[in-house]
């Protein structure tokens, strides 16, 4: 996806904290160890986020359905930018 899309931030696997410091994230420790909570984008056609969202844990995620009329509502208002 990040070649397809080229992506230039490393996404999923791999991400160091280093990596991932510019976007504030949220870290787990606990007996599963140290890790970072998840972090979603939606980014528009001309590279700027018009959408995040963050968790703390398995609550909070974007559903694929939100995401599908978030992008669907945004394309309708640039198609139709006097409605």
């Amino acid at each position: 996806m990040a070649e397809d899309y080229g992506l230039t931030m490393p996404i999923g696997y791999g991400v160091s904290d280093e990596m991932a410091f510019e976007y504030v994230p949220w870290y787990g420790d606990d007996d599963h160890g140290h890790y970072h909570q998840p972090m979603e984008f939606l980014i528009s056609r001309g590279g700027n986020i018009f959408g995040s969202m963050y968790a703390t844990g398995p609550i909070g995620r974007m559903f694929v359905d939100e995401v599908i009329v978030s992008v669907t509502g945004r394309e309708q208002r640039r198609l139709n930018p006097s409605n």
